[in-house]
């Protein structure tokens, strides 16, 4: 399975000289499986990336987008996703009902007049739309993948992925928008029992935004700090850990000292980067 960063900045995108070394594009991730899955997490504006990866691999396909909630950033990058505008495509949008939203009703509203030229029933791609479950426990069968998830503490709402793959083992926690420090003992059950069942992820990759030295001005905001990110990674037995969701102030410079600190508390710590791919083994 290899998991490939399309987009790693939150809450804004950035173009400055300074912030090419980790990228400006907001969320979005692509996973690819063994048995040639195409599965993407939220489509901020790193989903123009993946989009052109996907239509330059092949001539059409299936793939199916998840969705952890509707924040701008999380879903600026729809209007302009190349595979809605490919016929040869098909374009599962999912996930579990957000405050009284069905993922169909959100992508039909950032479609909509007088914000974009082009409207959902105009689209060339085949376009399906699943409510996921949000019963504890469920889990969606994508092909050889398995899909689980759970709600996360993030103002309005948002819910963490995991993926597997049983044939190779490898397996992925996804968490963008993550309040750890505001998180309820059972979110905090729930978030654990999704990084460590059938079993301890390979890699998790998590929203750490902030640093313990300033997260208390940003109480209530929905994002973690990355210290945080170290300690429920070794807390939950995961194998590597990816920090994500960079602030837009964040430049190169203090993300590469970030970086260094966090790989000094843990040698599987590392920060996320726009472009980057992961081969995730069992």
């Amino acid at each position: 399975m290899k998991f490939i960063f399309g987009g790693v900045r939150g809450t804004s995108p950035v173009a400055q000289a300074d912030f090419l070394k980790y990228g400006g594009d907001t969320t979005s991730v692509l996973i690819e499986g063994r048995g040639g899955e195409k599965l993407i997490i939220d489509a901020g504006t790193g989903l123009r990336a993946l989009g052109g990866r996907l239509t330059a691999g092949t001539a059409g396909a299936e793939v199916l987008l998840l969705m952890t909630h509707y924040h701008l950033d999380h879903i600026m990058g729809l209007p302009s996703f190349a595979l809605f505008y490919n016929k040869a495509w098909t374009v599962e949008i999912a996930a579990p009902r957000r405050e009284a939203f069905e993922p169909d009703e959100v992508v039909r509203r950032i479609l909509a007049k007088p914000f974009w030229p082009i409207q959902l029933d105009q689209l060339h791609a085949r376009l399906k739309f699943t409510t996921l479950p949000a019963v504890a426990g469920s889990v969606r069968r994508y092909g050889g993948l398995d899909i689980r998830w759970c709600a996360v503490h993030h103002p309005e709402g948002c819910h963490a992925y995991r993926v597997d793959e049983p044939a190779t083992g490898a397996s992925v926690v996804f968490a963008t928008d993550i309040e750890w420090r505001s998180s309820s003992e059972a979110e905090k059950r729930a978030f654990f029992l999704l990084c460590s069942q059938p079993r301890p992820a390979r890699l998790l990759v998590m929203d750490g935004q902030f640093c313990r030295a300033n997260i208390a001005k940003y109480k209530g905001w929905g994002h973690s700090a990355w210290e945080d990110n170290v300690e429920v990674a070794q807390q939950a037995g995961v194998r590597e850990l990816l920090i994500t969701h960079h602030a837009p102030q964040s430049n190169d410079a203090h993300l590469a000292k970030v970086e260094q600190a966090a790989h000094n508390r843990w040698q599987g710590a590392a920060l996320a980067a726009a472009g980057m791919e992961v081969n995730i083994n069992g």
